[in-house]
């Protein structure tokens, strides 16, 4: 069974027996490091991960609904968010993130967030302030994310 999709590869009929996980957050056209190999190498023993980081992005692309591109892009990943059972939401501090503040916005309520905002991100306190009200599982960093999710 196929235990990682990055965009924007067919997403087969997934198992109901294994958990699947979103990896949401910083990219910003790769000014964030790339926690989310990381993510796969902890995580695609126990789960199914779901990784927006496309290989080949181009980012000449126009971020337009009419570039075919970029609309299966967004398509990929507004239909895996609804797939999955665990979104992990990563907010970098050298990045702005305004789509990954959407996709939080969008999800809040889902019950399905877990959230990691290192201390210097521009907005910690929004996101601090909507985890608290909407009871998300916040994180200090990265590693004590995984770790939680891997000792279940």
């Amino acid at each position: 069974m196929k235990k990682i999709y990055r965009a924007p590869e067919t997403i087969d009929n997934i198992s109901q027996d294994t958990q699947t996980i979103f990896l949401a957050g910083s990219i910003e056209m790769d000014k964030a490091i790339d926690w989310q190999k990381k993510c796969e190498e902890v995580l695609s023993t126990q789960y199914i991960v779901f990784n927006p980081r496309r290989e080949k992005w181009n980012s000449d692309w126009e971020q337009s609904i009419t570039n075919p591109q970029f609309k299966e892009q967004v398509d990929w990943e507004l239909n895996a968010l609804e797939k999955v059972d665990i979104i992990i939401m990563f907010f970098a501090n050298n990045t702005k993130s305004p789509i990954s503040l959407l996709e939080f916005g969008l999800y809040a309520q889902s019950k399905k967030m877990k959230v990691v905002v290192e201390k210097d991100f521009w907005r910690k306190g929004n996101i601090d302030i909507v985890c608290e009200k909407y009871n998300i599982q916040q994180y200090e960093n990265l590693e004590e994310l995984l770790q939680n999710l891997t000792n279940k």
